[in-house]
C-alpha cells in the first residue's frame, strides 16, 4: 500500500485477545502501520487489573497524533472504547469480528478455565472458536493455525485470563450513537465466536457506520482470510479520507 502523508492520521493495529504483534504478519498492511501490543501478549503482564477503559487510554497515550484504529475481536472492543473516550484523537475505526458489548459471565468462565486448567486444556475450544473446520484440518497445516496454536501453548495462562476479564468490562452499545468518525464493522460469515448480528448492531448504531461481510471468514479473519482483510483496510482508509475532505 502507498505511504500516507505526514499530516495523515497513523494506522494503529489492535490484536485479538491472546495474540501478539505477529498476528498481522499475514496481512498486507499500510506502510508505517503501528502494531500495538497489549499487556501479557507480547509485553509483560500488567500488575493492575485490565479494563477496556484502561486499555483504550493506553493506546491513545502510546501512539501520538490522530489515529485510524484497526482492531480484531478484543482489539476492536478497545478501538470502540478509545473512540468514545478520545473522539478528538480517533479519526476512524475499523472493527472486525467483534461486538458492542460482551457477556461478563461467559468471559469469567473462560478466565477461570485458563487459570485452573492451563493453556493446553483450553486450546481445543479456543481454536474451534477461532478457525473454520477446513483450516483446522488442513494438510499441510494452515500457517495461521500453526501460529495460533504455538502462541496459545506458550502463553501465560494468567495473562489469558486477564484478557477475558478485560473483555468482561466492554459495554458500548448505548453509546455508539456518539461516534462522530467513520466506523467500519467487518463480520465473518463463518465466525463461531461473534455472530453477524453483533457487527450489524455496530454499523447500524454508529452515525457514520457501514457493514462489510466476508462470507468465508472465521473469527481470526486476519489469520485465515488476510487478503480480504487487507483489501477492506485499504477501502476503509480511502473512505475515511474522503469523509474528511
Amino acid at each position: 500500500m502507498s505511504d500516507q502523508s505526514d499530516n495523515s492520521p497513523s494506522v494503529v493495529l489492535l490484536p485479538p485477545v491472546g495474540n501478539d504483534a505477529r498476528t498481522w504478519d499475514f496481512v498486507d498492511l499500510p506502510d508505517g502501520a503501528r502494531r500495538h501490543r497489549f499487556p501479557g501478549f507480547g509485553r509483560p503482564r500488567a500488575e493492575a487489573v485490565l479494563t477496556m477503559a484502561g486499555l483504550a487510554d493506553e493506546v491513545v497515550a502510546m501512539h501520538p497524533g490522530r489515529l485510524h484504529l484497526v482492531g480484531v475481536s478484543m482489539g476492536g472492543m478497545v478501538a470502540l472504547n478509545a473512540a468514545l473516550r478520545h473522539p478528538d484523537r480517533v479519526a476512524s475505526v475499523l472493527v472486525a469480528c467483534t461486538g458492542a458489548s460482551a457477556s461478563p459471565a461467559v468471559m469469567e468462565q473462560r478466565a477461570v478455565a485458563a487459570e485452573t486448567g492451563g493453556m493446553s486444556q483450553v486450546l481445543h475450544d479456543t481454536l474451534t472458536r477461532w478457525f473454520t473446520p477446513a483450516a483446522l484440518s488442513a494438510a499441510p497445516a494452515h500457517p495461521g493455525v500453526v501460529y495460533a496454536r504455538t502462541l496459545l501453548l506458550n502463553l501465560d495462562q494468567h495473562a489469558f485470563a486477564a484478557g477475558w476479564r478485560a473483555i468482561a468490562t466492554h459495554d458500548t452499545a448505548s453509546r455508539l450513537g456518539r461516534l462522530s468518525m467513520p466506523v467500519t464493522a467487518v463480520a465473518g460469515g463463518q465466525d463461531r465466536a461473534s455472530a453477524l448480528s453483533r457487527s450489524e448492531e455496530i454499523a447500524e448504531r454508529a452515525p457514520h457506520g457501514r457493514l462489510v461481510v466476508v462470507d468465508d471468514a472465521p473469527h481470526m479473519i486476519q489469520l485465515e482470510q488476510p487478503a480480504a482483510l487487507g483489501r477492506i483496510i485499504t477501502e476503509h482508509l480511502e473512505w475515511a479520507a474522503e469523509s474528511r475532505s
